[in-house]
């Protein structure tokens, strides 16, 4: 298989040029008096900058929280995942040992529930973000946005659990950023940020690029990896334009190419391809005496999963502001993903192109009322192919594949009324028309098709100086589109997607907040209700159905974060969650999430010296709530007929989970205004889940047929890690 970049958005990317020359061109002719008088005011702060302060430009009505480029830094990030880790309300879940696949749950609700946005716009789908969360880079990003609830964000109503925005850089300066860092396992990784301004600061250009080269990692020694080997390539240009006082023009593309090899250590793609000459293993000699926690003996692609994919995103937006009162923002998206990847001899390849417009009129009224009204379009498009697929349909024509259009057109408006200087409500209403067409599954055009009306509801009071209560009421939906969402995309025996209804939810939160001298506080409680939840039934039916439960699923939350100032030095902060489950919900999920999570850490800043440590402990489960109940580290097959005989599977994986602790430094020091150095260390206590408690390989009975798995999840899965580095940075 061959994978390589075809940067079929390129030619959007060339319309920036003339848009900077017509903007250009339009600010050296309309010198008109407005724009001379203020002309101190378009280079200082621009049309964006004065909106934001306005509050004119948020479609967030949650609690939102922010990550800071600051504490990014802090945590050594260099993906999203990295940066958004053990972040108040977010687990980031490790679902596949062998691909890497990561789920970024919110409130306790499925990775599926949750959309990334990038400056606002949603560019990531189910597809895209299966294994794309690990190759969002952290380069170019100066802040992240979180806000948690269903309907969080007014343009993606399908964040059912919560919506991640991330704001890229924009130049305000002509500057440089150098980035570097190797670590004792033989990880490094590299980035460079660059921001050039023209001589009035009204054009700036950013552009970042990172290189990152992870290992595979064999915990217990037995030839297959529990941490893939992943290379990550981004690259992102930004442009930023102040035509004039009124108008402000941006354009951004980003490339990402990601490559991630699990499964068998000391091998490649190449070598795994040939190996499948070799034939099929017998379960029974997967392993030396049928032991997962044993050398693995079967030929590399029997447990080889390899994925290689590339993403290119091109976002044009055009802020106008009409007169003080009125302002509109025009935003177009185009995304175009493609994934080329073998799971264990099964190829699945597919292309993912979704786009995006959204067009917002906001009105300030008599000073009391904010008033957005506003029109957007999304329409996504995915195509999968598959060798091996198509042996099983001339085998079986009944078999179908995922492939889906899927479009919604929302209308949707928005007031904000300051009812007084303490109180401010936030009301916005949508009306969507929703439609999902599986080409392949049925003879039937568009299986969903369905329009919606869902109202939102935010509450901020101020209680005095120092108190503010927060309360949010939202509903929320989505269409699960794919057996992506569940399982790769793919099963060797087919599925049939057979889903009648989309998603909806409700989501009701409190936030009391504190904000003293030195001392911040704020209390959390949320409760998630979900309808028509989508999940693969096994069980009863000849052929897997992703279908629609019945019962009303239900996750409720407390949590509590603070920080507080110790000294003119020295900080500490830290974090402690709940979680509850409904007993129908937790057997949804592949990889158990957490229940209690706490966190403390403390940083102290002096003269040239930067020093952080903290420490996360997870709380013990039961791992039989989650379907964890029936798994074995062993298959002896005494007579070699390949069947699950009595007695032959063997040493019961336990359902105990217990509590475990992660904690992390990092040390730098400033040589001098540009040059800084750094040392840190992850896991410092060299826990993981297979050298102090098991596996994540297991066995299962499948009807008789043994069944070989990796996704027997629950604790850390890499050990400890040391790294040093540089940072450089200079500007004007």
């Amino acid at each position: 298989m061959t994978h390589k970049p075809n940067f079929k958005l390129l030619p959007l990317v060339a319309l920036t040029l003339p848009l900077s020359s017509v903007a250009l061109a339009a600010q050296t002719d309309n010198q008109d008096t407005e724009v001379e008088q203020d002309e101190q005011t378009i280079t200082v702060i621009g049309t964006q900058e004065r909106l934001y302060r306005k509050g004119r430009l948020a479609d967030v009505i949650e609690k939102t929280e922010l990550i800071s480029e600051e504490l990014i830094d802090r945590k050594q990030a260099m993906t999203l995942t990295e940066a958004i880790t053990n972040e108040p309300g977010i687990r980031v879940n490790n679902e596949c040992s062998m691909c890497g696949m990561k789920r970024v749950m919110i409130n306790g609700l499925k990775g599926e529930h949750t959309t990334v946005l990038v400056d606002g716009v949603p560019m990531h789908s189910v597809v895209s973000s299966f294994y794309g969360m690990d190759a969002i880079t952290a380069t170019g990003i100066s802040e992240i946005e979180v806000a948690r609830g269903a309907g969080a964000s007014l343009i993606a109503p399908e964040a059912i659990g919560g919506t991640i925005n991330l704001i890229t850089r924009n130049a305000t300066e002509d500057s440089i950023q150098l980035n570097a860092a190797l670590h004792d396992d033989g990880d490094r990784m590299f980035s460079g940020l660059g921001t050039l301004v023209n001589y009035d600061r009204s054009l700036g250009l950013t552009t970042a690029i990172q290189y990152q080269d992870i290992d595979q990692s064999d915990e217990d020694g037995n030839g297959v990896s529990e941490n893939p080997a992943m290379e990550n390539t981004s690259i992102m240009l930004k442009l930023n334009y102040e035509v004039n006082f009124h108008n402000n023009i941006q354009a951004r593309y980003s490339f990402f190419e990601s490559d991630i090899f699990g499964g068998p250590v000391n091998q490649d793609w190449d070598s795994v391809i040939a190996s499948q000459a070799l034939g099929e293993t017998a379960p029974g000699q997967f392993f030396q005496n049928g032991d997962v926690r044993q050398q693995f003996l079967a030929n590399p692609w029997e447990t080889a999963e390899m994925i290689q994919s590339d993403r290119e995103e091109v976002m044009l937006r055009w802020i106008h502001e009409v007169d003080g009162e009125n302002h509109w923002q025009a935003t177009f998206s185009r995304v175009d993903h493609g994934q080329d990847s073998f799971y264990e001899g099964f190829d699945y390849n597919n292309t993912d192109v979704i786009d995006f417009f959204d067009f917002k009129w906001t009105y300030a009224l008599d000073g009391e009322h904010l008033l957005s009204f506003g029109v957007d379009s999304k329409h996504e498009k995915m195509r999968s192919q598959s060798e091996a697929f198509e042996a099983l349909q001339a085998a079986d024509p009944t078999i179908a594949g995922d492939s889906f259009d899927t479009k919604s057109v929302g209308l949707y408006f928005q007031d904000t009324w300051y009812f007084n200087d303490q109180l401010e409500f936030n009301l916005a209403i949508r009306l969507d028309h929703l439609t999902t067409d599986w080409i392949e599954q049925t003879v039937v055009g568009n299986e969903i098709d369905e329009k919606l009306f869902t109202p939102r509801l935010h509450m901020r009071y101020d209680h005095g100086n120092d108190w503010t209560s927060r309360l949010s009421l939202g509903q929320g939906f989505r269409t699960p589109a794919t057996f992506f969402e569940s399982d790769h995309g793919i099963l060797d025996d087919g599925f049939e997607i057979a889903v009648t209804d989309i998603e909806k939810s409700l989501s009701l939160s409190y936030g009391l907040s504190y904000e003293g001298e030195g001392f911040t506080s704020t209390t959390s409680l949320a409760l998630s209700k979900i309808k028509n939840l989508a999940f693969i039934d096994f069980d009863n039916f000849e052929r897997p159905h992703l279908i629609n439960s019945d019962e009303t699923m239900q996750v409720s939350t407390i949590d509590w974060v603070f920080s507080y100032d110790l000294n003119d030095f020295w900080t500490i902060d830290g974090a402690l969650e709940f979680y509850n489950y409904e007993e129908s919900y937790q057997s949804t999920f592949a990889v158990v999430p957490l229940e209690e999570r706490a966190r403390v850490g403390i940083e102290y800043k002096k003269n040239d010296w930067k020093f952080y440590l903290d420490a996360t402990w997870i709380g013990s489960r039961d791992l039989a709530d989650y379907g964890y109940s029936d798994r074995y580290n062993i298959f002896l097959d005494a007579n070699g007929n390949d069947l699950v005989d009595a007695g032959e599977l063997q040493g019961l994986k336990s359902t105990d989970a217990e509590s475990f602790s992660m904690v992390n430094f990092k040390l730098s020091y400033k040589v001098n205004s540009s040059l800084a150095v750094y040392f840190g260390g992850k896991n410092l206590l060299d826990f993981t889940q297979v050298n102090d408690m098991d596996s994540t390989l297991y066995w299962q009975d499948d009807g008789g047929e043994p069944v070989y798995d990796v996704a027997h999840i629950y604790g850390p899965l890499k050990g400890r890690e040391f790294y040093i580095g540089f940072k450089y940075g200079h500007q004007k």
